[in-house]
């Protein structure tokens, strides 16, 4: 047939049935958008998280320290480090004024809030001769000093573990070139920043130690490129592990949940396009049906299926165009219009505004245009098939209702009510996070230093220096500590007769593999780890030294296999108990069991082995006590401070610092991040549903005007009306929230809530969507006097 005709025939059903082409190119474009902006969301949440990171932690992924100037010149020239600065300190003068160098790849990969004061001067400029240096500006305004002014110095470098001076450099004359702004979270630290002529001249001449700050070409694996990084360095596995690296875990676990997110974002996709290729095949099938006489004219009058194939084919591909395009240009707007809003439910270092390009990324159109495609094709290949089987008209007379559209149209509701179901009971567990925090950090800040699992095998046992001890008590906003030393250098041990133990609790066959013959008789021993504390009250409030004595705090189902109950006396021996053979030639000590509990440490520090008891007990056994946990609790308002000179310690000395703050709050801030996102999909999905249902009730009601005529014209009240049509949509909806159920009983088997309190609301909305639809529709129809034209 002749393509004008062709073309002609489609652009008279496109502009005759304007109603039909403008609703069917809104609801495509309405996809477009959603899937649009629902894409851009993931892609700013995983810019968001990522831009985070860099503010609080810096984009370096590794930074080294206490490394050689050969060894830094090495990991600049490894072909897969993109980028790597240099720091280092010349040490400290009397009043505390520490002087460094940085150069301009550390500023730069520093991080943007917490080092804002180093990317910048505000006055002046950066030195570059040797006798030159910046200073902070509470140095200046301490010693009344201007630009140009010069100070006479004498620094002091020491070891960051042992106290140890490394090297002096006395009467160094310097002239202020340059003013930077104090420290971020505390202002009364000063510090000094000098060329690189000069520090160059020291590094060489004292053979100083730098830090490094390295960051990866591939970011998605930074554990794997450390390992390379110093293998290439020449460490071995063993020489790695006592390298002073950090990972920027902050930085790695936003590129890493941006694995988690695609995920997500792969779900969510899935989702809508199962359910708009119901939709999207719905609203074509449903024009073809309308459309089956007018086909079967063209039939009769010499147009072949193949045309009438192409006729139907390129109305499809105008509205599908139209729709993709409007919804396109109409995302960009309303991305724009809406991201502000949106993206502070996921900003925390910056205003919104400035955290995320308000744009469109190629990435956030390409998934969407490819998942449009996807949802475009089932459709066509259903209409094709339709047309291959058109029918005499006398046969559609007889399917006027179109069973087949309400059941197409109940099974959308369905779905969709199904999948409301699933994104609102998705869980990501974020209050067992708050508690995981709380359990393992009981105050607002922890530092650590090792791990039981380790250091219980020997070795190079690290701990917390009473100086560094000390400092951290000193620190601004500090309000109170506490700290557990941990003794792996002597072996305790309890001992007991097999009788006297409980068979059925955790630790009874442990006990009864250590079973040996002790002042000859056969005694159970049990192998523990002895941990101290200055401040056991904080485990026990309870405890009073004077009524209690030496006292003691072990685990739940240790104390059950011993049959002890709170209160009991019991005694630990030293490991001479197992070498003599005998409880008389031993170290011993009696104590008082005040809780029986799960002994949590840190993260690091948690074992059924652990025995907690009072300082005086502790020193009766031989062996040094390691210091290797502080909890610090700090000033309300003077968080910040302390966080940042804590943090300060920690890295320097290369402990492990946890802020339960922020780790808390990085789980509540995960929590609002899924709400947003499945509240997002949830309005779509349930929009879509509606007005999928709304369309084939309006558009099987108005098929049936006649008959409500003749109805009315033979007494049958409209209230009467109302009732049918209000029965039919309790029917079908009854169906809809049915097979609904059937679903939603499987997923609330294994929930302890009930099924009436996770899924009522989605169901009853089904239910009256179903029953209030037809009841509106057909008042509107009697409104406009439809039933009488």
């Amino acid at each position: 047939m002749d393509r004008k005709k062709i073309l002609s025939v489609v652009r008279g059903y496109l502009l005759k049935e304007k109603r039909n082409t403008v609703l069917t190119g809104l609801f495509l474009c309405f996809v477009t958008v959603f899937l649009l902006i629902g894409n851009q969301l993931f892609a700013n949440v995983r810019a968001a998280d990522r831009l985070n990171a860099e503010a609080q932690e810096g984009r370096q992924h590794v930074t080294y320290s206490d490394i050689s100037e050969a060894e830094f010149q090495k990991i600049k020239a490894c072909d897969f480090v993109a980028e790597a600065g240099l720091s280092f300190h010349l040490g400290q003068t009397e009043d505390g004024t520490a002087f460094d160098y940085i150069d301009e790849s550390f500023r730069d990969l520093g991080a943007a809030v917490a080092e804002a004061n180093i990317k910048q001067v505000i006055k002046g400029r950066w030195a570059q001769k040797e006798e030159e240096a910046v200073f902070t500006q509470n140095y200046l305004e301490k010693y009344g000093l201007e630009l140009g002014d010069t100070v006479s110095v004498s620094l002091t470098a020491t070891d960051a573990d042992t106290g140890d001076v490394t090297f002096r450099v006395p009467g160094l004359t310097l002239t202020v070139v340059g003013v930077v702004d104090n420290m971020t979270g505390f202002t009364d630290r000063k510090n000094g920043y000098v060329s690189e002529e000069l520090a160059e001249k020291i590094l060489r001449e004292k053979k100083g130690r730098i830090n490094a700050a390295v960051r990866f070409s591939d970011e998605e694996k930074i554990p794997e490129n450390l390992d390379k990084l110093n293998a290439y360095l020449g460490y071995g596995e063993e020489e790695s592990e006592a390298l002073n690296a950090r990972i920027n875990y902050m930085l790695a676990e936003a590129v890493t949940d941006g694995g988690t997110l695609k995920k997500q974002n792969t779900i969510m996709n899935f989702t809508i396009w199962l359910v708009c290729v119901l939709v999207v095949y719905n609203i074509f099938y449903n024009r073809l049906f309308e459309r089956k006489r007018d086909f079967i004219a063209l039939r009769k009058i010499g147009f072949q299926t193949k045309d009438l194939m192409k006729i139907a084919g390129a109305e499809f591909l105008v509205l599908v165009l139209i729709g993709f395009a409007a919804g396109i240009l109409a995302g960009c707007f309303l991305n724009q219009a809406v991201y502000g809003e949106i993206m502070k439910a996921f900003a925390h270092a910056y205003d919104a505004e400035g955290l995320v390009s308000p744009e469109l990324s190629w990435d956030s159109v390409w998934n969407t245009g490819a998942l449009f495609l996807f949802i475009i094709i089932p459709g066509a290949a259903g209409m094709m098939l339709q047309l291959q089987n058109v029918i005499p008209a006398e046969v559609m007379r007889g399917k006027r209702k179109n069973v087949r559209k309400q059941a197409l149209a109940l099974t959308i509701a369905s779905l969709s009510a199904i999948l409301i179901s699933l994104l609102g009971i998705r869980d990501n567990h974020s209050d067992e996070g708050v508690l995981f925090v709380k359990e393992y950090v009981p105050g607002d800040l922890q530092v650590t230093a090792g791990s039981i699992y380790e250091n219980i095998a020997g070795g190079d046992i690290p701990s917390i220096s009473d100086s560094v001890f000390q400092e951290m008590k000193a620190v601004p906003g500090v309000r109170q500590v506490q700290d557990y030393a941990i003794n792996y250098d002597r072996g305790i041990f309890l001992c007991e007769e097999r009788e006297k133990l409980n068979a059925d609790s955790g630790n009874y066959e442990s006990m009864l593999t250590m079973e040996q013959e002790i002042d000859g008789k056969k005694q159970c021993l049990y192998n523990l780890v002895l941990a101290t504390t200055d401040d056991i009250k904080a485990l026990a409030p309870s405890y009073d030294e004077e009524r209690d004595g030496p006292a003691a705090i072990m685990e739940t189902e240790l104390a059950k296999t011993l049959n002890l109950e709170i209160g009991d006396m019991f005694t630990i021996y030293d490991e001479q108990l197992i070498i003599n053979g005998s409880k008389n030639e031993c170290k011993s000590a009696r104590v008082k069991l005040l809780d029986a509990r799960n002994i949590i440490l840190s993260e690091n520090h948690i074992g059924g082995n652990l025995l907690v008891v009072d300082r005086e007990t502790a020193q009766l056994f031989s062996g040094r006590l390691y210091r290797q946990v502080v909890n610090v609790w700090t000033e309300e308002g003077r968080e910040a401070m302390a966080v940042s000179n804590l943090e300060r310690i920690s890295d320097t000395n290369g402990y492990s610092f946890r802020n339960a703050g922020r780790q808390i709050q990085k789980y509540v801030d995960s929590d609002h991040c899924q709400k947003v996102m499945h509240w997002f999909f949830i309005i779509i999905l349930a929009v879509i549903g509606l007005l999928v249902y709304f369309n084939t009730v309006f558009t099987n009601l108005l098929n049936r005007r006649t008959d409500f005529k003749i109805m009315y014209k033979i007494g049958i009240r409209k209230q009467e009306m109302y009732w049918m049509v209000m029965k039919e949509g309790l029917i079908q909806g009854g169906m809809a929230a049915g097979a609904a159920a059937i679903v939603q009983a499987i997923l609330s088997v294994s929930r302890q809530e009930s099924f009436f309190n996770i899924f009522a609301v989605t169901d009853a909305g089904v239910v009256t969507a179903c029953v209030l639809f037809p009841v509106f529709i057909l008042w509107y129809m009697f409104h406009k006097k439809m039933a009488a034209s």
